[in-house]
């Protein structure tokens, strides 16, 4: 069977307006965002790909051991000729193949959030499980935060994101309502110099790095001294 494991470093970008739909709830905070099926919908997944490519992979000879392959480029074909052998030539096939390949030969796969959502669709369909639904689903949900020009719709959806990431804590509601804040308006200054500090540690607890911390320092000396944000040193280490 083929290994069916890939990873991914994601890049997003804003796109066109979806659809949804809310679901009920014990309270408006806890309501679920439910994708409508038709988001689901994979019959207009395309991939430009030539005849002659596609019979250059019909024509290789797959060893039994492909998977062992010292050369990348080699084993990303063997793993797309193998792919369209198994389930014929669709584009879910040459999608998935074409991330598989950029793994092999960067070590990451960089998406838009449109290339991930088909992605996703493409493993859906190759392998219709409910893993996948569940991962297709949270990128259908990812999409749909990123373009969304309602603060409330996008606040329970990251709401729900960080969630299922961290579990339930505080941090989470401080580092939504901030998120939030950013996407629709920003902080201002001077007046939300507390606000925007809480928000910065509360990122600090659920993404941890030296640097945060480094930042959320000179934010803190620059308030307990009176510097405006916008003065704050940054080539200081003082």
């Amino acid at each position: 069977m083929i290994k069916r494991y890939f990873v991914g470093l994601i890049t997003f970008v804003c796109l066109s307006s979806l659809f949804f739909f809310i679901g009920c709830g014990d309270s408006e905070d806890t309501d679920s965002i439910v994708i409508p099926d038709e988001l689901y919908d994979t019959s207009e997944l395309t991939y430009d790909i030539s005849d002659a490519e596609i019979q250059e992979l019909m024509a290789l000879d797959i060893p039994a051991n492909w998977e062992e392959t010292e050369d990348r480029e080699l084993r990303a074909r063997y793993y797309h000729a193998q792919l369209l052998k198994e389930f014929g030539n669709i584009p879910a096939v040459h999608i998935v193949a074409a991330r598989e390949r950029e793994k092999e030969l960067t070590g990451v796969i960089v998406f838009t959030v449109d290339e991930m959502v088909n992605f996703e669709k493409a493993k859906y369909v190759l392998w219709p499980t409910k893993h996948n639904r569940d991962k297709l689903e949270r990128s259908l949900k990812i999409q749909l935060r990123r373009e969304t020009d309602d603060p409330e719709l996008f606040a329970k959806l990251y709401r729900e994101e960080l969630i299922e990431q961290h579990g339930d804590k505080p941090e989470v509601e401080v580092v939504v309502k901030g998120e939030t804040k950013l996407w629709f308006g920003g902080f201002r200054f001077p007046g939300d110099e507390d606000e925007y500090i809480a928000f910065l540690e509360a990122e600090y607890v659920l993404w941890p790095e030296a640097l945060k911390l480094q930042r959320i320092e000179k934010y803190r000396k620059a308030r307990a001294e009176g510097t405006p944000f916008h003065l704050i040193d940054w080539n200081n280490d003082n």
